[in-house]
């Protein structure tokens, strides 16, 4: 679930913008988006191999989840002080929405880890009632996500009218940005 989720949040972030003052465009919406999935990708990667390069123990684990409620309470955090363009402002303050239920199921999570007095395998928490509701957030996440890829490749229909010049700029924005999403 944690290798899943991460991804899930990847293609998820794809959908916001990082800080910025004022309203984004389109473009610079996506193109701030990539650099803060980046950002959270790399942080998630590096806690994950430090993780699964150690036995696991309670504290390890504890350590692990304390990093990872960092990244998500960051990124959380960045979500919120976000100014997007009009045409996906319901698309972010429905990630928002989600976002902040991956938070909660995650400290649930967080919460399920310092019940244990032993940890035999890494993962050992995906299989408790707190990792399958994570995993039924994390399934959501993924039908949000691709259905953001879909409305960003939407604007590729736009190119036809790069030869129009009297129509405003906003019409003929196309958004060319790679989710990641998984496949259904």
């Amino acid at each position: 679930m944690d290798l899943r989720s991460a991804s899930i949040v990847f293609g998820l972030a794809l959908t916001l913008a990082s800080c910025g003052a004022g309203e984004l465009s389109l473009t610079e919406y996506a193109s701030e988006v990539e650099t803060l999935v980046a950002e959270m990708e790399t942080r998630f990667a590096e806690i994950d191999a430090e993780w699964l390069s150690q036995s696991p123990s309670v504290a390890g684990a504890q350590e692990y989840w304390d990093d990872r409620m960092d990244i998500r309470n960051d990124f959380l955090a960045s979500i919120r002080k976000l100014e997007p363009p009009e045409e996906v402002r319901d698309q972010h303050d429905a990630a928002i929405d989600v976002f902040g239920r991956i938070n909660d199921g995650d400290s649930a999570l967080r919460s399920r880890v310092d019940q244990y007095t032993t940890l035999d395998e890494h993962w050992q928490w995906v299989n408790t009632p707190e990792g399958r509701a994570a995993d039924l957030v994390l399934e959501e996440v993924f039908a949000f996500c691709r259905a953001s890829q879909e409305e960003f490749d939407a604007t590729k229909e736009r190119e036809s009218f790069d030869e129009m010049p009297w129509l405003p700029s906003q019409m003929k924005e196309v958004v060319r940005v790679a989710f990641g999403c998984p496949p259904s």
